[in-house]
């Protein structure tokens, strides 16, 4: 069955909170050394392609960005190329030439200052929803050590609180109640 892709929106001087996947979900990021690999290569291409990154964070199997376009067309060269290099470099690195590395990637268009924020506060929110920290300033692949040391705590704080994380609704008892 093929998944649902709807087509990329690339708009100039717009922020996009994008997602890169791994295949099946394995854990192909899990040595430091790949996180690394893809963290130094992101900020290369994000350099070359001449956008600007506000947050982003790698995990065992998948990573977030918060980037700003200047050419929105050029986002899509910046994926292929991201994706093509680091596939290749960790497939030497770990011994398995020629294996799929990446699935696809995922955008999403900000459209409000509070999308931004929130998607801020979700990047960085990421290792602590999937259990790999408690803390997150425990979690060194992640922009969030910057922002605690250029910005500190406080600041962070006033972020997180003005604009949360609402990931899931716990429950729907709502949907049972009378429309008003």
């Amino acid at each position: 069955m093929k998944r649902h892709r709807p087509p990329h929106l690339y708009l100039d001087h717009t922020f996009y909170a994008i997602t890169g996947s791994v295949l099946h979900g394995k854990a192909f990021l899990r040595p430091n050394r790949a996180k690394e690999l893809l963290h130094k290569k992101m900020a290369e291409l994000i350099l070359e392609c001449q956008l600007l990154c506000y947050a982003w964070v790698i995990l065992d199997d998948h990573y977030h960005m918060l980037i700003k376009t200047r050419i929105g067309r050029d986002l899509p060269q910046l994926m292929r190329r991201l994706h093509a290099i680091t596939s290749l470099r960790m497939n030497r690195q770990q011994g398995c030439p020629g294996r799929q590395v990446w699935y696809s990637y995922w955008d999403t268009c900000m459209r409000h200052e509070r999308d931004i924020w929130t998607h801020f506060n979700y990047i960085h929110n990421n290792p602590v929803k999937h259990g790999y920290v408690r803390n997150l300033a425990d979690w060194p692949c992640s922009s969030y050590g910057h922002y605690l040391a250029t910005k500190g705590e406080e600041w962070l704080m006033d972020v997180w609180e003005r604009y949360p994380v609402v990931d899931h609704v716990e429950r729907d008892d709502f949907l049972a109640g009378p429309l008003k």
